[in-house]
């Protein structure tokens, strides 16, 4: 992977294959789980309404217009009529909770209230970000799609167009919150440390190897973990750069 630079058509910057195949489907994983966890399976067709979860009213319960009555209303009613749950849904898995925190520690009627009016969005946000990753970073396909293989024989450029360049960081960080879950990371010096040994197992020569066993999967997930990272890192350095305006476009 290269550094991401500005162009005059966005940022580029080139990925290998393996690279970009794996980003894009953990990202998509990602997004899976997310939407699990978030509770935007209730939502039948996407954001609009869908029929009721009830076909008939209940016993001694009358119907108004075709609306429930208030006590029959379920949550998933709830979600496709308005597109906030009665109750927001507390992700349970510790990666969605790094994705979805709680707003306040402290008060746990705030934290409620909060994930009860914005989780649907900002989960919904985050899943619509993190597929936009995944679409770009596809490899080509198809018998008219262009050579996986660019000039001088270095792969094609990731491209990302500048109206979209905190989107993509954006999936990036989410990215990397999940995998750090996953492999325990919990403070700054432990992400240091894990990237120190990563860079330094590359500059030796030491391939990242297939996930096939424990040691080997720490070692491989730690490796895209980092990658997403210099990415991020990258990306984020020629943004700020080019809005200084201290580097001209190549």
């Amino acid at each position: 992977m290269t550094p991401f630079r500005a162009m005059r058509r966005g940022y580029e910057a080139r990925f290998e294959p393996v690279e970009r195949v794996v980003l894009a489907k953990v990202a998509r994983d990602v997004s899976a789980m997310l939407r699990e966890e978030a509770g935007l399976d209730l939502f039948a067709d996407g954001d609009e309404p869908g029929p009721s979860s009830h076909h008939a009213p209940g016993k001694g319960q009358a119907w108004a217009n075709g609306l429930l009555a208030p006590d029959e209303l379920t949550d998933a009613d709830l979600a496709r009529l308005t597109g906030v749950t009665g109750v927001g849904r507390i992700p349970t898995d510790p990666a969605a909770q790094r994705l979805l925190p709680d707003a306040s520690k402290d008060d746990a009627d705030v934290a409620d209230e909060f994930r009860r009016l914005t989780q649907n969005d900002v989960a919904q946000a985050k899943v619509d970000r993190l597929e936009a990753f995944a679409a770009l970073l596809d490899l080509p396909s198809g018998d008219d799609a262009p050579s996986t293989v660019g000039r001088h024989g270095a792969p094609p450029p990731v491209r990302v167009p500048r109206e979209d360049a905190e989107q993509f960081a954006g999936a990036l960080t989410d990215v990397r919150l999940v995998i750090a879950e996953r492999l325990g990371l919990k403070t700054d010096d432990q992400v240091m440390q894990l990237t120190d040994e990563i860079m330094w197992d590359r500059q030796a020569g030491r391939e990242i190897p297939v996930a096939t066993d424990g040691r080997a999967a720490r070692r491989f997930w730690s490796g895209v973990f980092v990658a997403a990272g210099y990415a991020q890192e990258t990306l984020m350095d020629v943004m700020l750069a080019e809005l200084r305006g201290r580097r001209p476009l190549a």
